[in-house]
């Protein structure tokens, strides 16, 4: 069997290893702030297995009281830095980092522990291992909780294996007194070793789960204005017409187009353009309701799913948003610039099952409600349909509802 000793040099060149692999991660990787805190929780444990023992030599109490004051520092840590990689929801940038109170008990405990060491060494540690535990058990929870799929298994692994050192500190805290040098507890010393080697590993592994869900949502995003691109919604369309398809429950779909994009990027320049489709991106953002889905199709074009909602239904939604887009005003100089967008809706018909003809229609509706002055709200819901764009368009007059 291994002896204390060899499992203290591998697990100290793991730790090294994975904090130096860790540091380089959030040296390129900026985006994930995450690998910061992780990476500094590795190192704190590589001095504190490592550096530390060597100093103990010249001086006892100094070098176990900042051991033992870095034990709930490194458990913080690792409860920042996973939270950043596994949360449900992106922080805001303002809460970026934890919050005061948080951090003023933390300063607090680290204070009491390194205040306790040169009267009690022992002591000082139960207080640091305390700490950690209960910073163990909330990580614990914040892992099961996280509901990502793609760091969902990574999540849940990390989760087992800080529950293992949870458990294994419980056992020592009140062996710890009285029986120092037992076999048992020897045991457990080189087990909680070798659960945090594991731990240190588990965290490459959440973070290349939540770097390749990352690279899936970015693939699924339009650059410009932050929505879902063409390729997001496509598949979100999929999935609601084979559940409309199941439960026979309504589906509606709202095509919009920015009126007079042209005008307005040849008179104010590209860049005002680019400006409008973020403002209207955010204003149907802002207005959908849950369950909703809106995304940008291209160029001036936007489409938002309605699942359960009648052609009734979809109307007032779609008028709803006209309403609130007229009343938008952008000032370029001494210029305002007011913006309108037409739309067409179209509904799923119980024989269809991609969304491609209900597509068709909201496009030719929407193609109407632009011949008939612009600004206004069309819906198709002509069942027979044949799906010729260009001959349906070819026939559409002016003013009306098509139906």
């Amino acid at each position: 069997m291994f002896s204390l000793h060899t499992i203290f040099v591998v697990t100290t060149v793991s730790q090294a290893t994975t904090a130096l692999v860790l540091a380089l991660l959030a040296f390129v990787d900026r985006r994930s702030h995450g690998l910061r805190p992780l990476a500094v929780a590795c190192g704190l444990h590589t001095v504190a297995i490592f550096v530390m023992p060597m100093w103990r030599e010249a001086n006892r109490w100094i070098p176990e009281a900042i051991s033992a004051a870095f034990l709930p520092l490194i458990f913080f840590l690792i409860h920042e830095g996973l939270q950043s990689l596994v949360q449900e929801r992106k922080r805001p940038s303002g809460d970026r980092y934890p919050s005061a109170p948080a951090v003023m008990l933390l300063l607090a405990v680290m204070l009491l522990v390194v205040l306790l060491a040169p009267w009690s060494q022992l002591w000082s540690m139960q207080i640091a291992r305390c700490a950690g535990v209960v910073l163990m058990a909330r990580t614990v929870w914040m892992l099961w909780e996280s509901k990502r799929g793609n760091t969902r298994i990574p999540a849940l692994v990390t989760a087992a294996l800080l529950a293992c050192i949870f458990c294994t500190m419980l056992v020592r805290i009140p062996l710890e007194p009285g029986i120092p040098a037992s076999p048992f507890l020897l045991l457990l010393r080189k087990l909680t070793i070798i659960e945090v080697t594991l731990l240190a590993f588990s965290f490459l592994t959440v973070y290349q789960a939540e770097s390749k869900r990352r690279l899936d949502e970015e693939t699924r995003q339009d650059a410009l204005t932050g929505l879902p691109n063409r390729r997001a919604i496509e598949e979100r369309a999929a999935a609601e017409m084979r559940l409309s398809e199941r439960t026979g429950r309504p589906l509606a779909l709202l095509m919009m187009d920015l009126d007079g994009f042209k005008k307005l990027n040849d008179t104010w320049g590209h860049a005002f353009g680019d400006q409008a489709l973020r403002v209207i991106g955010d204003a149907l953002v802002r207005r959908s309701s849950e369950g909703n889905f809106v995304g940008r199709l291209s160029g001036e074009e936007f489409a938002m799913l309605l699942p359960d909602h009648t052609v009734a239904d979809a109307c007032r939604v779609a008028e709803v948003l006209r309403a609130a887009i007229a009343k938008l005003v952008l000032v370029e100089g001494d210029q305002r610039v007011k913006l309108t967008v037409s739309i067409g809706i179209a509904i799923r018909f119980a024989r269809e099952t991609t969304w491609t003809e209900m597509l068709r229609r909201a496009d030719v509706a929407l193609y109407r409600a632009k011949l008939g002055g612009r600004n206004r709200v069309i819906v198709c819901e002509k069942a027979d349909y044949d799906g010729n764009v260009e001959f349906q368009r070819s026939g559409i007059e002016a003013g009306g509802h098509w139906g």
